[in-house]
């Protein structure tokens, strides 16, 4: 299964309004470990891409996000940890790996290519560091292109809690080196302990950089091609997601009147607000009713 068929999956599974979310993402997950290890690599070197096509805060959207999660899983597996998916939690990471001499947990982060300003917040290093929970361990993974390039509070909180930052590029490099031993990586998730305290990208970056060549027995080099041969995953799925508004451009352009204000309506969440103004005035008429 290619990266892409991923889109119309999760799309199908997600229109299946009997199910709930637990049962969707078992579905999903049944679906992604019948990738081979080649095909899990693919899906890495392009993740972390949300389909324009997925409506914001949808179901699709959500199940997406798992389904980053569930390949953060396999690849820690394929280098060699035991690795797996946790339920759904607001207060817990949603993957944990291991090895016999450490724990590690983790989070996978996915942005739209149209997804501009991104905060501090988007990141959630301090959550992850409150989330080990006795891990030795945490490790952030996301498009290295979506991290902040020159200064950000996050690489000072990943230094000040020891949060390992990496993106879904390093995991490949790493993967396709195939390093023997999983006990090594623990000098690439406590990079932080060896960097002085600040908030420049470019420090951070080359030094992860290094650790994953030292440990995937890689030169610098060697990273710097793979690193701009990966670029034409990014390129690619630009492309893909900028043909898709071009075809909603076509689309919408043969709306008669009625279709273009009842989609100007759907797209500013208009019956939407009105019902949750109902429901905010019912609350409050079935508050006043109680109170003396």
């Amino acid at each position: 299964m290619h990266y892409r068929d991923v889109y119309s999956l999760i799309s199908d599974i997600c229109a299946d309004t009997s199910t709930d979310f637990k049962a969707r993402a078992a579905i999903l997950s049944d679906a992604i470990a019948t990738l081979t290890d080649d095909d899990v690599l693919n899906h890495i070197e392009y993740g972390g891409v949300i389909p324009e096509s997925y409506a914001h805060d949808s179901s699709e959207e959500k199940m997406f996000a798992k389904y980053c999660d569930i390949l953060l899983a396999r690849a820690l597996t394929l280098l060699g940890l035991k690795a797996s998916v946790l339920e759904e939690r607001s207060d817990a990471a949603d993957v944990t790996g291991s090895t016999d001499k450490y724990v590690i947990v983790g989070d996978a982060k996915a942005f739209r290519l149209s997804r501009t300003a991104k905060n501090q917040k988007d990141f959630k290093v301090e959550a992850l560091n409150q989330w080990k929970k006795g891990a030795d361990y945490a490790l952030l993974a996301c498009p290295l292109y979506q991290y902040p390039t020159r200064t950000s509070q996050i690489y000072d909180q990943a230094i000040r809690y020891n949060v390992a930052l990496l993106s879904f590029t390093h995991l490949g490099f790493l993967i396709r080196s195939r390093p023997a031993d999983p006990n090594a990586l623990a000098s690439l998730w406590s990079i932080s302990t060896g960097l002085t305290s600040g908030k420049d990208a470019i420090p951070y970056w080359n030094a992860v950089s290094k650790e994953v060549c030292r440990i995937a027995d890689k030169t610098v080099e060697e990273w710097d091609k793979y690193l701009e041969a990966s670029k034409r995953f990014t390129l690619e799925q630009a492309q893909e997601q900028k043909t898709f508004w071009e075809a909603e451009k076509v689309r919408i352009s043969k709306f008669d009147h009625h279709e273009a204000v009842a989609a100007l309506i759907k797209a500013l969440r208009i019956d939407n607000n009105i019902s949750l103004i109902s429901r905010t005035i019912s609350d409050l008429e079935e508050i006043t009713s109680e109170i003396d």
